[in-house]
């Protein structure tokens, strides 16, 4: 493989842009764009002409990339990584910085990632299928954007308040993925497994107007991340409103909503408290649904024992080092508010218990008993008393 790499690259070098654009071109983009097919496929059928200094060069490539594929190693594993967020988050830099390099590090550098960000590879609703299909060998999946086909993983968003720390949120995680086969089985059924977990920050909501307390939402716009969280707001009196979450900073800033609920790291990533400077915050209000990062099932079975095996420990090793940057990045978020003179209030214990509503509570886990079932969840209560005894365990110690 790395024989016919340099022997391409050579080919390019000295025909560029003939069989390959830039590939800062390529990496720029969201996605491959059709102008760019359409622009190299009319030259298809195109003669090449070497002169014989190209020539030259050519048989140069072709014996460097001989030299190259002998020196390099020959069970040395190249994957691909998908990201459909910018570098520049918690998470994010989190991926690049941490979990990436200790990939190759406890491989001894046997395995090397090359990452794609901003859905430069895949968007967020692509990602699943691409990871199936071998488009890209690991990336971030967001459950909450497949709610069918990831059914049974919603169930975290029934559990309104949640814990404080990472630690507490990765054992329930992992304990979960190892007591409900479901979860699990729904991603084997599109050829992923579950590699690395991290989450948002916790809730946050910033609003355009003074923010206190839940009393200052009543009758506004809100909105919020997927029906269980409109849910949540509407029980505290707000008009729950669906916006897509790339439309959200125009319609603070616009006036079509008058606040937003969101991960709190993700807020300030992308400016909604820019726009919606009066923020209100709680470690309780846990972001429920865990940000996965899943890695082509049948590629990672084929990898060699001591390769998988490396990529386990790497995201063991990720998995406890990312409770810190949890933690300060919370405090982070706080203090650069703070500083561009926004105002951050703390949600008080009354408006938890109001945001959690137990008895309502109750009667939503049912609505989603329900409604997984009729989507093909035949154990959804299991499923569902299964998490609520995990939940309970975790906040209890």
């Amino acid at each position: 493989m790395p024989a016919v790499f340099s022997f391409v690259l050579s080919i390019c070098l000295i025909r560029r842009h003939v069989l390959f654009p830039p590939i800062g071109d390529i990496i720029g983009r969201r996605s491959y764009e059709p102008d760019f097919m359409s622009e190299h496929t009319t030259n298809r059928n195109s003669r090449i002409n070497l002169s014989a200094g190209q020539a030259t060069w050519l048989a140069v490539g072709l014996i460097c990339s001989v030299v190259l594929g002998a020196c390099s190693r020959s069970s040395g594993i190249a994957l691909n990584y998908s990201d459909h967020d910018p570098l520049g988050g918690m998470r994010t830099q989190f991926v690049k910085e941490v979990w990436l390099p200790e990939i190759s590090r406890q491989s001894n550098g046997e395995i090397y990632v090359r990452d794609f960000w901003g859905g430069a590879l895949l968007s967020s609703k692509e990602i699943l299928k691409g990871i199936g299909d071998g488009v890209a060998d690991i990336g971030m999946v967001y459950p909450g954007h497949y709610p069918r086909q990831l059914v049974a993983h919603s169930v975290f968003n029934l559990f309104p308040r949640g814990p404080t720390n990472f630690t507490d949120m990765i054992r329930l995680y992992r304990r979960a993925y190892a007591e409900i086969p479901a979860l699990a089985d729904e991603l084997r059924r599109v050829n992923a497994m579950p590699l690395m977990i991290t989450a948002g920050l916790p809730g946050a909501f910033a609003s355009t107007s003074s923010l206190e307390t839940f009393d200052d939402v009543a009758g506004q716009r809100w909105r919020g991340g997927g029906k269980w969280p409109l849910r949540y707001l509407e029980n505290v009196g707000a008009v729950p409103v669906a916006v897509p979450w790339g439309d959200t900073y125009m319609a603070l800033q616009t006036g079509t909503l008058d606040g937003a609920l969101a991960n709190y790291d993700g807020m300030h990533m992308t400016k909604l408290d820019e726009a919606a400077p009066n923020v209100l915050i709680s470690r309780e209000l846990w972001y429920a649904m865990p940000f996965l990062h899943v890695v082509n099932l049948r590629k990672f079975e084929r990898l060699p024992a001591d390769a998988r095996a490396a990529m386990l420990r790497a995201a063991e090793v990720a998995e406890r080092e990312f409770a810190d940057t949890y933690e300060r990045a919370f405090e982070e978020i706080r203090n650069a508010q703070l500083a561009l003179g926004y105002t951050v209030n703390e949600i008080s214990t009354d408006d938890l218990a109001r945001w959690e509503n137990t008895d309502a509570l109750q009667e939503l886990r049912a609505d989603w008993v329900r409604e997984a079932e009729s989507v093909g969840l035949e154990n959804a209560s299991d499923v569902m008393d299964k998490v609520t005894a995990l939940h309970k365990e975790v906040m209890m110690q």
